[in-house]
């Protein structure tokens, strides 16, 4: 997992703004694309939720590193108006994107459960951000060893 959190702390804020703008695109991409056999509406937790949770977690997190100023994380502080920010785009976001279902020529259909995942993915999105910003800002916190 160490690898991961390098890989995130390699990149920088204008890295962030790229990936998570094709993020997006991705998303709107895989929305448009026609699925036959759909059902209208479906409470159960299938594999089209599971992805939509998975989807917009993504976007939470991307969003959430992209639009950070470049600072140094003090550990157990919440950037609460980038949270604020962050979820209510992803909420308008999520539901558009069930109403553009509606009007694509294309075999698709609005679900509200579907934008109900969408709205968990970002809450857990917004929660991994905040615990990986938490695990940093702590490892950066901690005197160095001496030898």
């Amino acid at each position: 997992m160490d690898w991961l959190v390098r890989l995130f702390r390699s990149l920088d804020t204008r890295h962030y703004l790229i990936v998570a703008a094709l993020w997006t695109a991705g998303i709107i991409v895989a929305l448009t694309i026609p699925s036959p056999g759909l059902p209208n509406i479906d409470p159960s937790l299938t594999l089209d939720k599971v992805a939509h949770v998975g989807l917009f977690a993504g976007l939470a997190v991307f969003w959430m590193r992209a639009l950070r100023p470049e600072e140094v994380p003090v550990p157990w502080t919440v950037p609460w108006s980038r949270v604020r920010n962050v979820f209510l785009a992803g909420l308008v976001f999520a539901v558009a994107s069930e109403f553009y279902q509606l009007i694509i020529p294309f075999k698709r259909s609005a679900d509200p459960y579907d934008a109900l995942a969408d709205v968990i993915g970002l809450v857990i999105g917004i929660a991994v951000y905040l615990a990986y910003r938490h695990r940093t800002a702590e490892r950066d916190s901690e005197p160095a060893p001496r030898t």
